[in-house]
């Protein structure tokens, strides 16, 4: 039972803020189409070189390392 009330407030909460967004760029669209912000999706990341994203990776590894040990 709490799982799916869980769920639905979390929905519920996605739509809330999904629709302030949305009236905040509606305004902006209507009083002043120049100073709309860009979009930028939090999918869209910059690109990361090899040995930062190998260096992320092993520190992951040695962190489940330690948690298995302890």
């Amino acid at each position: 039972m709490r799982g799916g009330v869980a769920k639905l407030k979390v929905e519920h909460d996605l739509a809330r803020q999904r629709n302030f967004e949305l009236a905040h760029l509606i305004a902006f669209s209507f009083h002043d189409p120049k100073k709309i912000p860009t979009f930028k999706s939090e999918g869209e990341n910059e690109e990361v070189s090899d040995e930062l994203a190998q260096a992320q990776v092993r520190g992951f590894f040695i962190a489940m390392a330690s948690k298995a040990k302890g």
